[in-house]
């Protein structure tokens, strides 16, 4: 994560978030699928802190960053579960 900007990250968030409402607002599923920013590179650290809240925990230069994403959590613990067979 050394080459991550505080700018970078709020670029991601927000194309994230304008997705969300490009779906809630043509109700096209197929627009839920943000696309990968254009610098983006490097690891990315993130874990799951609470399941059933759907929160998620970044880890960005040194600090934690929660942001809740139940869909996200979701499909992770689906992936999970999968992967234990």
């Amino acid at each position: 994560m050394a080459d991550s900007t505080r700018r970078g990250f709020l670029t991601a968030a927000g194309l994230t978030t304008a997705a969300g409402v490009a779906v809630l607002a043509t109700g096209d599923p197929a627009a839920a699928e943000p696309a990968l920013p254009a610098d983006a590179s490097g690891d990315l650290v993130a874990y799951v802190r609470d399941v059933r809240k759907g929160e998620l925990v970044l880890m960005i230069e040194g600090r934690e960053v929660v942001v809740v994403d139940k869909r996200l959590v979701t499909r992770l613990a689906a992936a999970f579960a999968r992967a234990r067979g």
